[in-house]
């Protein structure tokens, strides 16, 4: 949530472009009938591999930056989504911390 703030008040009120400098090009746009286009970056895909005797597991790590803009292309909704930042009881909880807090270069407050 905390990213999420940070970014909102970086780009909402903001043209597109901006977060267009920022990420590079979107991973996808959609413009809805309203005349609104969504927006879409996947930031930092990171595949951690652990292997034990002969046996191992994968994980993806990532963080995903929707936006919704106006017609004009003013940033007017922003959110973020990190996935899994670990596996196992410590990345269900959070212990590794927000990728896309990584990604971004933002530290927890606190």
């Amino acid at each position: 949530q905390e990213v999420v703030t940070k970014l909102g008040d970086q780009y909402i009120g903001q043209n597109i472009d901006r977060l267009v400098v920022q990420f590079g090009p979107p991973t996808s746009t959609f413009k809805m009938n309203s005349g609104q286009s969504s927006y879409v970056w996947q930031l930092s895909a990171v595949t951690d591999i652990e292997t034990d005797r002969g046996w191992g597991t994968a994980s993806t790590r990532y963080c995903k930056v929707s936006v919704i803009t106006s017609p004009t292309g003013v940033v007017q909704q922003l959110n973020t989504e990190d996935s899994n930042a670990g596996y196992g009881l410590g990345g269900a909880v959070g212990m590794y911390g927000s990728i896309c807090g990584q990604r971004l270069g933002m530290r927890p407050q606190g």
